[in-house]
């Protein structure tokens, strides 16, 4: 399979089959100098970017849509080196990327095999840091100064005269919290739901998982921003979905883009999320907002829009973003929960179906949770109810704004473009360092951060930046030593391995 090189740019000029060869030709003079077929080979065509990743991406790919069976024996890194004409080491950190995500790994003595996709939505999705770690790679909301607040609710849902009545088997929980629910969503910038249109699920993941089971079926390609929460593979590989990227600008999704994916797979699916986009912190402007749910009116095609960080957005008085749901309600499902404005343990998540798909989703709710948290139900209830939600945003919004600014001090103009109201940083690197290597020294040094590739979902291409989240850890003395030592960082040059591989 010829290539083309330039630099670390690898442009793929034809294709090769995907997945397994299973079956050997006969020895012959010619190949019995040559190493036997092997049990995977990439499909490189319309790939491009560094070399070692674009394997890593194949392999993925193949991986996640099964077309490389779990307890595959992966070619040898000196076996698919030579095949494909590269370097060992090439092959050697395509390995380490794929193995990072959890899809490989190796054993002493006996090789590297594909492990099962579908484990990957059960692994803890943090485990506890070594000692030491400051660990900047977890978008969680800042609950210490919160636990007053959480206290306060929970001994006023247990002296609630119908506490059991509100613990039943009610698949939707009262009619009384959802009202609640309703109206906090709209205050803090969601669209308007009706009370008896509001389904619950077991936090954000569980209202994603009913959404797009809703309106998708095993084999059905589904449309994602070209960088993506990373929440959506585990739940693609368990609904048997193969996800398509779409290219982005700094003002989100293209909608061109969009129609062109959807027209060439087939897709009826589209999952966005237009505010304070999870990693880039871009909020679609209101002029691309119109533009996408026009085209989902046009096409027919659905938009699952998360806006689990829409709370954030501020805009000046007169200014307000209209969500895609408020803009083609008849076309979107509108996702959120309470995991980053109040309690991740809450477990309070949210869909608003159309009335064409409102049955769909309940369906799917009761097939795989019955009913949501009910606890978790009443305590968010009560926390919306006595005014407590409103506060605890408050203070969310003003340790934002605090960690930004400390971080704006630090480093300054590498932040053009990054915006203020997110809980994170979208961080892009000069060259020559990558954001693997840049990763990599940086935990080193004892901090951690996320790589740009961890949020590329499906093929294209992937920049070279890096993650960095604010407001998870406590103490703004810890955050500011961080930053500064990332910023020491940024003003080195890379090392010599990671200019030249």
């Amino acid at each position: 399979m010829p290539c083309t090189v330039n630099a670390d740019i690898v442009a793929v000029t034809s294709a090769s089959p995907h997945g397994i060869r299973r079956t050997c030709p006969p020895a012959t003079a010619q190949s019995m100098n040559s190493p036997p077929p092997l049990s995977w080979r990439p499909d490189l065509s319309q790939r491009r970017g560094p070399l070692y990743r674009i394997i890593a991406q194949a392999l993925q790919d193949d991986i996640v849509q099964g077309r490389v069976p779990p307890g595959t024996r992966l070619p040898t890194h000196r076996d698919l080196a030579w095949d494909l004409k590269v370097t060992v080491g090439t092959i050697t950190r395509a390995y380490q990327e794929v193995e990072r995500q959890g899809l490989i790994g190796g054993e002493v003595g006996r090789g590297t095999f594909v492990r099962d996709p579908r484990r990957l939505a059960e692994a803890p999705v943090d485990a506890a840091p070594p000692s030491g770690l400051v660990d900047l790679s977890v978008n969680a909301p800042a609950l210490w100064p919160d636990g007053p607040s959480l206290r306060a609710a929970l001994a006023a849902v247990a002296d609630r005269p119908d506490l059991l009545s509100a613990m039943a088997y009610l698949p939707q929980g009262p009619l009384s919290m959802r009202t609640s629910l309703a109206r906090w969503i709209a205050a803090t910038g969601g669209p308007e739901i009706a009370p008896e249109r509001l389904l619950l699920a077991p936090g954000g993941q569980g209202a994603m998982h009913a959404a797009v089971a809703a309106v998708t079926r095993p084999g059905d390609v589904l449309l994602v921003e070209q960088l993506s929460y990373p929440g959506i593979r585990p739940l693609a590989v368990q609904l048997g979905l193969r996800l398509v990227g779409v290219a982005m600008d700094d003002q989100g999704v293209l909608p061109d883009a969009v129609e062109q994916a959807a027209r060439q797979h087939g897709a009826r699916a589209l999952y966005v999320m237009p505010t304070l986009h999870n990693p880039t912190t871009v909020t679609q402007p209101r002029a691309r907002r119109e533009t996408l749910a026009a085209l989902a009116r046009r096409s027919g095609l659905v938009l699952v829009e998360d806006d689990v960080y829409g709370f954030l957005h501020q805009p000046p008085a007169g200014h307000a973003l209209p969500t895609l749901a408020a803009l083609a309600p008849e076309q979107t499902l509108y996702v959120s929960s309470v995991s980053k404005s109040l309690f991740p343990g809450l477990r309070t998540g949210i869909v608003a179906a159309p009335p064409v798909l409102q049955d769909k989703v309940a369906q799917v709710l009761r097939a795989t949770v019955l009913a949501p948290a009910h606890l978790g139900l009443a305590v968010t209830a009560e926390l919306i109810d006595s005014g407590e939600a409103d506060r605890i945003v408050a203070r969310r919004r003003a340790l934002v704004a605090e960690r930004q600014a400390l971080a704006r001090r630090i480093l300054g103009e590498r932040l053009y473009g990054s915006s203020a109201a997110a809980t994170h940083l979208w961080l892009p690197l000069d060259a020559p360092w990558r954001c693997d290597g840049f990763t990599r020294t940086l935990l080193e040094q004892g901090i951690k951060v996320t790589p740009a590739d961890a949020f590329a979902l499906a093929r294209g291409e992937v920049p070279e930046a890096v993650r960095v989240c604010l407001c998870s850890i406590d103490g703004a003395d810890c955050l500011a030593r961080a930053l500064e030592r990332l910023a020491t960082l940024l003003g080195q040059p890379a090392q010599l391995d990671q200019a030249l591989i």
